[in-house]
């Protein structure tokens, strides 16, 4: 789970202009802001509500970026991601977001049993659109994709 010590971290990573440009969040963000969104996710999970992930490097043990699911309601969740630019076009996300969808433990740990993830992604985000299609998304309307 994210917690305050990624904050640095994660700051840099979504302050990153190629991460930044589609990410609905103010830019530049500041480490306040993030700061309250941290606390906001980790708020989310003890609400059962949502959660948001670290991705941490095996190697380096560095942070990569996060992953998370939110405003679950009932049996359907939203999807947001995001990853440094120094780990794209390795297959990182497609490996972490092919392991959330199909993991069982992680609908046990939110307890919840989320039958559809939806995802909201800018209609010129043609990577993560991709990254999307490659796993089973399909769209549903304008910039919102779902996998069922």
């Amino acid at each position: 789970m994210i917690t305050h010590k990624h904050t640095a971290s994660l700051l840099t990573i979504l302050n990153e202009p190629e991460v930044a440009q589609f990410n609905d969040y103010e830019s530049p963000l500041s480490r306040e802001s993030l700061k309250q969104m941290v606390q906001n996710d980790i708020a989310s999970f003890y609400d059962k509500k949502g959660v948001r992930l670290a991705i941490i490097n095996n190697e380096d043990r560095l942070l990569m970026g996060s992953v998370g699911l939110y405003d679950i309601i009932d049996t359907t969740a939203w999807l947001g991601f995001e990853l440094s630019t120094r780990y794209w076009s390795c297959g990182y996300m497609y490996e972490v977001l092919n392991y959330i969808i199909t993991a069982k433990h992680f609908k046990t740990l939110l307890d919840n049993k989320i039958t559809s993830i939806y995802a909201r992604v800018h209609v010129h985000n043609s990577r993560s659109i991709k990254l999307l299609t490659s796993i089973g998304f399909v769209k549903e309307q304008d910039n919102v994709w779902i996998y069922k």
